[in-house]
């Protein structure tokens, strides 16, 4: 568990599911992930206590407080949201990043590059809302993610991004329909090396829609994982029974498009037309995943919700990795089999 809670800079393997408010629930699993020795890109978080070091020195915490003063009650309107979402997120965005700060996220930059051997190296930057999993407001990934971010000067500007993005309209009003303040949580950052992806997609321990606790649904496209969550293709999909973890079945879709990795960030491409109607991940890959899967079901004690990414620079098995999970929580799994699948395709379509 976290001891010193001043620092700005925390690795993965330093903290777990515990440390929640100061790494955010997406790091917590991550860190909690890399503990259990579960394939994890390496990585750091910068902590809620940066970005409140943030708020403080350069005065935007108290700029955001006087704004809010104008509202006695929380913004009404989806044109209050906005309104609300484009001042602070402007308040933030006009802020340098203090020096200390910028130097502690860069040293630890240096680092991962020492770390990996690989000068520049490309990260993913997450934001990891401390408020994203309540048993109450499960659906998380209201906030920003960049992908494949290189050199410090980009890493520092997609950090401060990721920190307006608890302001933007959609995680305002996601707050307010669930009955917490404009201001509710704090906000912590993953920097994570870019997997450089062959495939990747997402994952259920709990059948999405026959809540049958007995199978891994896995699915997935070529290149990076949005395409999957954000539904632009129709995904393979691979069910592997959870005891024996053999593959039930395998359901290979044609894949048009695809999101790949470019000098900096993603783009999206078409499929080359021979891979289209192949499988993206090999039965073993597949096998491996729903090992990994089943094994954090059973370190969290609940069925999971995964995000798994295949490395095209690493022969099998050390190409397989997850780079998120998170519980589906006890209230979904109550509701009935209808609800559940249209929570399950909301946490896709929010998350991140």
């Amino acid at each position: 568990m976290v001891t010193v809670a001043e620092k700005w800079v925390l690795w993965f393997e330093e903290f777990g599911r515990e440390d929640t408010c100061w790494v955010g629930s997406k790091c917590a699993n991550l860190g909690e992930m890399a503990k259990m020795g579960i394939p994890v890109p390496p990585g750091f978080a910068v902590t809620t206590e940066a970005y409140d070091q943030f708020l403080a020195e350069t005065g935007a915490g108290q700029e955001i407080d006087q704004y809010l003063t104008k509202f006695p009650e929380e913004p009404q309107t989806f044109a209050e949201y906005e309104e609300v979402s484009q001042a602070i997120g402007g308040i933030i965005l006009a802020k340098e990043m203090p020096q200390e700060l910028q130097d502690a996220i860069c040293q630890a930059y240096d680092a991962l590059c020492q770390k990996c051997d690989i000068a520049d190296i490309p990260v993913a930057v997450r934001s990891s809302g401390v408020a994203e999993d309540l048993p109450t407001a499960s659906f998380a990934g209201q906030y920003e993610t960049y992908l494949n971010v290189r050199g410090k000067e980009d890493l520092l500007e997609s950090v401060r991004d990721c920190w307006a993005s608890l302001f933007t309209t959609r995680a305002i009003s996601y707050r307010i329909r669930n009955k917490l303040a404009v201001l509710a949580g704090s906000i912590s950052v993953a920097v994570q090396k870019m997997v450089n992806v062959r495939a990747a997609g997402v994952g259920f321990t709990i059948h999405p829609t026959t809540g049958d606790d007995t199978k891994v649904v896995l699915e997935g496209n070529w290149g990076a994982g949005e395409s999957v969550v954000q539904g632009t293709v129709t995904p393979d999909r691979y069910i592997v029974d959870k005891e024996t973890l053999e593959l039930a079945e395998k359901k290979i879709s044609q894949k048009m498009k695809q999101i790949v990795l470019k000098e900096k960030g993603t783009e999206e491409e078409d499929v080359p037309p021979d891979k289209q109607s192949i499988p993206c991940l090999t039965d073993e890959e597949a096998q491996t995943i729903a090992q990994f899967a089943k094994s954090v079901e059973v370190h969290y004690g609940c069925p999971q919700d995964i995000e798994w990414a295949v490395d095209w620079d690493f022969a099998f098995p050390g190409n397989t990795f997850l780079v998120q999970t998170r519980p589906v929580t006890a209230i979904v799994q109550k509701k009935s089999a209808t609800e559940q699948i249209l929570d399950l395709m909301l946490s896709r379509l929010y998350r991140r």
